[in-house]
């Protein structure tokens, strides 16, 4: 196994152990909140939530991928000036900026709905209004998480980047839980589930600062920050970083809408009951989607440097993990979701619609799961407007059919609207890919595995993946 390839596996197992702890801190707050909330008031949290998080596509931009591609370009540059130390400072200094300003008009926003929402009833329901902002920090600290996490992963410092997440999601999740126990309103607990990314942002950026602090050349770096700010290397950097974020702010902005609007719809079409139990569903099957999302993100840097210096690289590994997903994915879907509904039913006997969902999101799982690899690898091969096509697609698929699906089926048909985006995504992602030329119309999930791809395979699942399931 190539050095490059060692490097991915490294850094997504640091990734997936942090989105098992994150999953496991996540599932207790979520069987905690539906014990002591009930689906009513559990519906109503989770609206108010979504209607915050939502505008999260203010916030990101697609910049925490343009920041690692704009640093691995100027890794790549062969001239000393280039690979300065203050440009990355300098690049990460202007994410931040763009970041935070996009949580503050993402706040704005929030504050003109739950002002209209509050004043809808006739009469102003100062509660109403508190309840929907109460989650608005989460904005600024979703801001400051997320360009703390990309630089860490660009610096390979994935480790430490999982630590730190994990400590503000156990932070903030044990004081809401607390709040919970102790009767407090919703209010309380949006606000006690807010703050986690602060505590995440202020470990890494002291960790960096404490490093920083010990090399002898800083001063001279900041010197030469001040000369170049302002001249060519301003219009440089926001050329690189627009250049590589683009395409990533339209497509999270899609799949922030996918995410959000669902249970929006399931609490306006059938009311907060339902979308109490809808609520549930979804929290229990983002768990698998967060890990395929995490070791995705994980990959991310080394597939951008793979895809710029030796690209043909990256197919064995395209290969060896779309193929083995195409084949076993959906029953290890299956079997994730089953072990989460038997594990969580005796704890929320009010909840049995919920657990009763559960199996109609298993084909939308597992296409998540196989789009999410081949959309990292058609970054690589620098497909920005493949990969935003196949999201734009994806995305009016999914408004067009979630409404109608949910006022024909209800729940089950939320569920099925759900699964629409990422069923389509795969399905254009793939015919996208066939389309490159490093790729081209011999690639196949149904073809067998080669012998790179079983080397591969076997490397990484060690002993647990038999040969026998690598034939077929």
């Amino acid at each position: 196994m190539s050095k490059s390839v060692k490097k991915i596996v490294k850094n997504s197992f640091f990734q997936t152990f942090g989105s098992f702890g994150a999953s496991g801190l996540q599932f207790a707050l979520t069987v905690r909140y539906a014990t002591l909330l009930g689906p009513a008031h559990y519906g109503s949290l989770n609206t108010s939530l979504a209607q915050v998080t939502i505008w999260s596509l203010l916030v990101d931009l697609g910049l925490s991928n343009g920041l690692i591609g704009a640093l691995t370009a100027a890794q790549g540059e062969k001239s000393e000036l280039a690979r300065q130390g203050f440009r990355s400072r300098d690049l990460l200094a202007r994410v931040l900026f763009i970041r935070l300003a996009g949580a503050f008009i993402g706040s704005a926003v929030v504050f003109f709905f739950a002002w209209l929402h509050a004043s809808s009833q006739g009469q102003f329901s100062t509660e109403q209004f508190h309840q929907d902002i109460a989650y608005t920090p989460f904005l600024f600290a979703l801001a400051m998480q997320q360009t703390a996490i990309a630089y860490s992963s660009f610096r390979g410092r994935q480790g430490l980047a999982v630590f730190s997440m994990l400590s503000g999601i156990f932070c903030s999740v044990s004081s809401a839980i607390f709040l919970a126990w102790k009767g407090y309103a919703i209010t309380w607990l949006l606000l006690a589930q807010s703050w986690g990314g602060f505590l995440t942002t202020a470990i890494l950026f002291s960790v960096f600062a404490l490093q920083k602090a010990a090399l002898p050349e800083a001063a001279e770096s900041t010197r030469r920050l001040e000369k170049k700010r302002r001249g060519p290397w301003g219009g440089e950097a926001w050329r690189a970083l627009g250049q590589d974020a683009w395409p990533y702010a339209i497509t999270f902005a899609a799949a922030v809408l996918w995410q959000r609007l669902d249970q929006i719809v399931a609490s306006r079409f059938l009311g907060m009951e339902s979308a109490g139990q809808y609520a549930l569903a979804v929290r229990l099957v983002a768990i698998p989607v967060l890990i395929a999302t995490s070791i995705s993100f994980a990959a991310f840097p080394d597939l951008q440097r793979i895809g710029r210096d030796a690209p043909e690289k990256i197919i064995p590994y395209l290969g060896a993990v779309s193929k083995f997903l195409y084949r076993y994915g959906i029953f290890l879907a299956a079997l994730m979701l089953f072990g989460v509904a038997a594990l969580v039913g005796p704890l929320v006997p009010k909840f049995g619609p919920a657990l009763h969902l559960l199996p109609w999101f298993i084909p939308g799982i597992w296409a998540f799961w196989i789009h999410s690899f081949i959309v990292n690898a058609l970054f690589a091969f620098r497909r920005y407007w493949a990969v935003v096509n196949a999201h734009l697609v994806a995305l009016a698929a999914y408004l067009v059919m979630l409404p109608i699906l949910a006022k024909l089926f209800g729940l089950p048909g939320v569920a099925w609207g759900c699964n629409v985006f990422p069923l389509v995504l795969l399905f254009v992602c793939l015919l996208r890919l066939r389309e490159t030329e490093l790729v081209g119309e011999r690639f196949s999930l149904f073809a067998k595995f080669t012998e790179t791809e079983i080397e591969l395979l076997q490397k990484v699942g060690e002993k647990f993946i038999p040969r026998g399931l690598l034939r077929r």
